[in-house]
């Protein structure tokens, strides 16, 4: 089954790992800000793990889709924002689960966190 994480909206930084018993993997780490626009499709499929893909929007737009393999098996999907300072924001959805934190004003770190989303690679 084919899996994919669409972003689009990333104020500041958002950062998805999948786990499941015994490891985790950070599949991408999306950095944007300065009101950039974020389109981002991360496809997930079987395959080896080749570490983290990252993505730099801070001084410019991100639109692309990038692939990322995971070995054959369940994993939790957890998605973590981080705020640098000012307004956040993130959005987006995993496979057919949305997320969305709209625009606001927060403090500098953790700004947003869901229940992890299973997926099956």
């Amino acid at each position: 089954m084919a899996n994919k994480i669409a972003v689009t909206a990333c104020d500041n930084e958002l950062i998805v790992i999948a786990f499941q018993t015994g490891a985790s993997f950070e599949l991408c780490r999306i950095l944007s800000g300065n009101k950039n626009s974020v389109t981002v499709t991360i496809n997930i499929t079987a395959g080896p793990y080749q570490g983290t893909i990252v993505l730099d929007g801070v001084n410019q737009p991100l639109n692309l889709a990038v692939p990322q393999t995971l070995a054959p098996g369940t994993y939790s999907i957890q998605l973590l924002g981080l705020n640098w300072g000012d307004v956040t924001q993130f959005s987006g959805t995993v496979n057919s689960t949305p997320f969305d934190l709209p625009v606001k004003q927060a403090d500098p770190g953790l700004t947003f966190s869901l229940p992890p989303i299973s997926i099956t690679v």
